[in-house]
């Protein structure tokens, strides 16, 4: 960015060649044995104490050598080293402009060859791993000086062993600054502003906030119910980095957790990022490094998506499911752990304190067995115990599997032939986890032509795959699958039982195919309407029957937590109101499975922008009747005065005023997913965490 016109044609490429072959991609050197960490750990300096000038890399002392992913030939390091310094404008030292900022410590993925070792989370709790389990995260260091600037020492005390890291090598320097380099120039050729509209629309709903601790709450109108004791919470993207310097989609912001802790006839709002490892990398790097949903637009996207595949953020060392951003969805385990889940990566632990303000703890590997990365939308079984997800691995032959969790151990993990849709969500009934494969297909070619990177394909049909849970261990071969006779779209699920006749009963909102139509993730496809799917078994066919309501645009359903994969008799959504926004939700609706259709609806007055409506169990709905006996809870934008407000609303009488309505002494931006944590579950567990697994 900046440079000559001969450097913008000659050192952009150079940079990508020289940074593939110093990575360790055209090496000619062997892999070798060795424990693999990257950079040293810098110490913080004030703003008159810079950075030392002597180049960035980290040089390993004691057990192992140094990993090829960091031993270019000298030749690679040289050609590097000379477009690092011809991409510099008029001797302005960029490299060393980035060095004022101290570069992340990280550890490579690894397998501990001892019984254990130690590590820090984010939350600065240390744990214990067991011997198999894969290492990832910060790492304890010991900050040293050393005669040629700034270092490290990691200290294995029960073998005795010691590891040495000096700023001496130019190598990780070079790489960093090369890769850097050509990601400044690609974004250079992208437009940051119109990527970020989404900032702007609803009177500035999704813009970013500062975290905030305890601030309290004071009634607009009604009462706070005075028996009702846990806290609410709500997750979703706020970029940590605004204006951001990068193309930045509404679903790319780092997790940020906002909740209110209900207690005692008082209400307290709290919000704090989700400290993931890619978070706090950015945070010590001062700028964005990771690649963004946003970025993947045009020629110069489609060369990022080639970059970053061709890389394998190797100068980071962390692996694809370390990255997570922890934005999409907020739930509790069987186990009553806290997560926050992103399908591109590992669900992510947090607690809350006693005024509810989350911290976080890192993420969660169920103790080493989960390898992969977990769907955004796990399915819990209360009853069972059992935890049931999906999600896709870019990196497997079969890029789609389906995983069982007992106890918060990983039992079954199986392999299943799905294409590359939009898997988000799944059913489970008392009999089957039901699996969805949509109409909506990835397509590359829609980054070049600035297109939704997902388009409905009507060629394919809706399937669904059911697994009976009583064949007892999971396999691929149990699983039965059954095509319907359209295509069609499911993006969040509703509520599924088994009825009497033996068939399965699915409820969601499902979209078809609308020539034309765009939205921030999707192409083709129209608005979502519920929409009852009876699966036939025996008989291997499938029905998608319109209900009373189905003309409705309803997205973001739920029906109470506790009661997922039990039969119930009610079920509420979101309703979107007209205009390309996918966030406009201006009410939500009450869905009756039993007299099949609409039961009642809610609309909020002009200007006014909700949620997802969360089941909020009063306490006498805690025995196993009056699945409605609660309240639906949800943060409210008023975008007209710009005033944010958390309602509840009687789950039961659906009255349109809210039981109360509470002003918030700040804006809370709008966001995705939400979750009821019960005093009984606060109380437990999940207010003071456990180790991290």
């Amino acid at each position: 960015r900046g440079c000559s016109p001969w450097a913008s044609r000659w050192c952009v490429p150079a940079a990508v060649a020289a940074s593939m072959v110093a990575l360790g991609f055209v090496s000619p050197a062997p892999p070798v044995r060795s424990v693999r960490l990257t950079s040293a750990a810098l110490p913080r300096r004030s703003g008159s104490e810079k950075l030392a000038a002597a180049p960035m890399a980290s040089r390993l002392y004691g057990q192992g050598d140094l990993d090829r992913d960091f031993c270019g030939s000298a030749a690679a390091a040289a050609a590097a080293s000379c477009v690092a310094a011809v991409g510099l404008k008029k001797g302005n030292q960029h490299s060393l402009r980035r060095r004022t900022t101290p570069l992340p410590t990280v550890l490579h993925r690894q397998q501990v060859s001892g019984p254990s070792v130690v590590r820090e989370s984010s939350a600065t709790a240390v744990d214990q791993l067991s011997a198999s389990e894969d290492v990832f995260g910060f790492v304890q260091f010991q900050q040293t000086r050393q005669p040629f600037g700034a270092g490290a020492v990691l200290v294995d005390p029960l073998h005795g062993r010691r590891w040495e890291f000096m700023a001496s090598d130019a190598l990780f320097s070079i790489c960093f600054d090369a890769v850097s380099a050509v990601y400044d120039w690609l974004d250079s050729c992208q437009d940051v502003d119109e990527s970020i509209q989404w900032a702007t629309e609803l009177n500035g709903a999704f813009s970013p906030v500062s975290p905030a601790r305890a601030a309290p709450l004071t009634v607009k109108s009604g009462s706070l119910p005075l028996d009702l004791s846990g806290a609410f919470l709500r997750v979703g993207p706020n970029p940590a980095f605004w204006p951001p310097k990068k193309r930045t989609h509404v679903f790319d912001g780092d997790g940020m957790v906002h909740t209110v802790r209900i207690s005692g006839g008082e209400a307290l709002y709290n919000c704090a990022f989700m400290e993931t490892t890619r978070w706090r990398i950015e945070q010590q790097l001062g700028v964005e490094w990771f690649s963004r949903l946003g970025e993947f637009e045009g020629i110069s996207g489609l060369a990022k998506l080639l970059l970053a595949q061709a890389t394998g953020n190797k100068l980071t060392g962390l692996r694809v499911i370390e990255m997570s951003t922890a934005n999409t969805a907020v739930v509790v385990t069987p186990e009553k752990k806290l997560w926050a889940l992103n399908e591109s990566g590992l669900p992510f632990r947090f607690q809350l304190d006693e005024v509810g303000f989350p911290t976080s703890l890192g993420f969660d590997t169920l103790e080493g067995t989960l390898k992969t990365n977990m769907s955004a939308h796990p399915k819990f079984d209360q009853r069972t115990g059992e935890t049931f997800f999906h999600s896709s691995s870019a990196a497997s032959e079969s890029p789609f599997y389906v995983s069982r969790s007992i106890n918060g151990i990983i039992t079954d993990r199986i392999e299943l032939s799905v294409s590359e849709g939009f898997h988000h969500d799944l059913f489970i009934t008392e009999k089957y986890v039901v699996v969805v494969d949509g109409s909506m297909r990835f397509d590359p070619r829609s980054i070049v032509d600035g297109e939704p990177l997902w388009m409905f394909t009507p060629e394919q049909r809706l399937r669904f795959g059911l697994w009976p849970r009583s064949a007892g261990k999971m396999t691929a071969d149990d699983f039965i699958w059954i095509e319907s006779a359209e295509a069609a779209e499911i993006v969040h699920a509703l509520h599924a039982y088994d009825d009497e006749d033996g068939k399965v009963v699915l409820w969601a909102p499902v979209g078809r195919e609308m020539q034309g139509s765009r939205s921030a993730v999707f192409g083709d496809i129209g608005p979502c309407q519920m929409h009852r799917i009876v699966i036939d078994v025996a008989a291997a066919a499938v029905d998608i029957q319109a209900v009373a309501g189905s003309e409705l645009r309803t997205e973001f359903p739920r029906i109470r937590d506790d009661r997922v994969g039990s039969r119930v008799r009610y079920g509420y959504s979101a309703l979107q109101g007209e205009g390309s926004c996918e966030f406009n939700f201006v009410g939500f609706a009450k869905w009756d499975f039993e007299a099949d259709g609409l039961a009642q609806v809610i609309h909020f007055p002009e200007g006014v922008i909700g949620g997802e409506p969360i089941f909020v169990p009063s306490k006498a709905s805690q025995q196993y009747d009056g699945d409605d006996n609660g309240y639906i809870g949800m943060f409210l934008w008023d975008s007209k005065s710009g005033e944010s407000t958390f309602a509840l609303y009687d789950a039961r009488t659906m009255y349109p005023e809210p039981v109360v309505e509470m002003h918030v002494p700040r804006r809370v931006p709008m966001g995705f997913h939400g979750l009821w944590v019960t005093e009984d579950e606060f109380g437990k567990r999940v207010a003071r965490g456990s180790e991290v697994a």
